[in-house]
C-alpha cells in the first residue's frame, strides 16, 4: 500500500512542530478556523485567510492552489498567482502569510521522508554552497558536516539571509520576516532596530567566523558565502 502524502509542519499553531498531517482526501483545504467555519486543516492565527489554500492530489501528483488570500501562500520563497494550482515535489516548502505559517510537503509518507528527504540530497535545502546546507525542521544551519543549531527566530533570520546572499535586506524586511505575527495590519513593526541587532548578535556569536554578515549603514544587512569554506576550519 502506497503510504498517504503528507505536511510535516514546522510552524503552525495549534499543531506541534514536526507533527504529520496527512493528506488521506483528494482535497484538503488549509485555512483558519474559527466558531464559524473548521477546514480541513485548520490553523489559529489571525493572518491565515478562513480558506487559504487547498491541496488536491490526484494520481500520485499533488497540487497547491492559493484562494486569493489576504496574506499569500508561497513555495519555496515564490509567491503563488491566485487559483492557479502549482505542483508539489517532495520536500517543497509551503508557507502562509510570510512565514506565519510553514508547512514541508513529502509525497512519501512519514517513515520514508525520515530517511529520504531529510537527508542531504533533499533536506528541504533552502541554500548549498561550499557545503552549507539549511534544515528547517531541525532548525540547523550544516557546514562541511558541522551542525549549527539555532531558535527559531536566529533560524528565519538566517534563512532569509541566505535566500538573498550577496543582496542587501533591510531591517524592516528582516522584522516582517522573522516576526511575522507582530505585524500589523497596517504594515506597522512591532520588532525594533534593537531587537534585531541582539538577534544578528547572537548568530554572529554561534557561527563565528562561518557567517560573513555585514551591517550596512544601520539600515540591515548583507550576508556573503565566497570565502566561507576558506574561513572555516
Amino acid at each position: 500500500m502506497t503510504p498517504s502524502p503528507c505536511l510535516v509542519v514546522i510552524r503552525g499553531y495549534p499543531h506541534d512542530e514536526g507533527a504529520l498531517l496527512t493528506l488521506d482526501r483528494p482535497s484538503v483545504v488549509l485555512g483558519r478556523r474559527d466558531a464559524e467555519w473548521t477546514p480541513d486543516i485548520g490553523f489559529d492565527n489571525a493572518y491565515v485567510s478562513r480558506k487559504h489554500a487547498e491541496i488536491a492530489c490526484e494520481n500520485g501528483i499533488c497540487r497547491v492552489t492559493d484562494f486569493d488570500s489576504k496574506h499569500g501562500t508561497e513555495v519555496n520563497g515564490i509567491r503563488l498567482t491566485p487559483f492557479e494550482p502549482v505542483v508539489l515535489r517532495a520536500s517543497d516548502l509551503i508557507a502562509f502569510s510570510k512565514g506565519a505559517v510553514c508547512l514541508a510537503f513529502s509525497d512519501r509518507g512519514w517513515e520514508e521522508t525520515m530517511e529520504l528527504d531529510l537527508g542531504r540530497d533533499a533536506a528541504l535545502l533552502l541554500a548549498e554552497t561550499n557545503d552549507v546546507a539549511l534544515d528547517p525542521i531541525r532548525q540547523v544551519l550544516t557546514v562541511r558536516g558541522t551542525p549549527f543549531p539555532f531558535t527559531e527566530k536566529e533560524f528565519k533570520c538566517v534563512e532569509l539571509l541566505l535566500r538573498r546572499e550577496r543582496r542587501f535586506v533591510g531591517k524592516e524586511e528582516i522584522a516582517r520576516y522573522v516576526w511575522p505575527e507582530r505585524t500589523g495590519e497596517d504594515g506597522t513593526l512591532a520588532a525594533g532596530a534593537e531587537e534585531i541587532n541582539s538577534l544578528l548578535y547572537r548568530i554572529r556569536k554561534k557561527t563565528g567566523p562561518v557567517l560573513n554578515i555585514e551591517n550596512v549603514r544601520g539600515k540591515g544587512f548583507v550576508l556573503s558565502l565566497s570565502s566561507l569554506a576558506e574561513k572555516f576550519v
